[in-house]
């Protein structure tokens, strides 16, 4: 695995924080096992497969909550 490279900078607290917990020679394999974890993994395709499954039931709930209100308000029409 090829290495880069990055300068950041931290606000001051965590900076300090990071260095008190965190030994010297294991930094880099620390941030890089928490980036791993919270950056978006690189499959979009299935992360937006489960997005619109989620919507899909959503959607179905709200319908189904208020079929009884658009009923309603259908009879009510001229």
């Amino acid at each position: 695995m090829q290495a880069q490279r990055l300068n950041i900078t931290l606000p001051y607290e965590l900076a300090r924080d990071f260095k008190r917990a965190i030994p010297v020679k294991k930094r880099s394999k620390f941030i890089a096992g928490v980036l791993k974890e919270k950056l978006p993994k690189r499959n979009l395709k299935q992360a937006w497969i489960k997005s619109l499954k989620a919507q899909e039931k959503i959607i179905k709930e709200i319908q189904e909550d208020f079929k009884y209100v658009d009923a309603e308000a259908w009879e009510k029409l001229p």
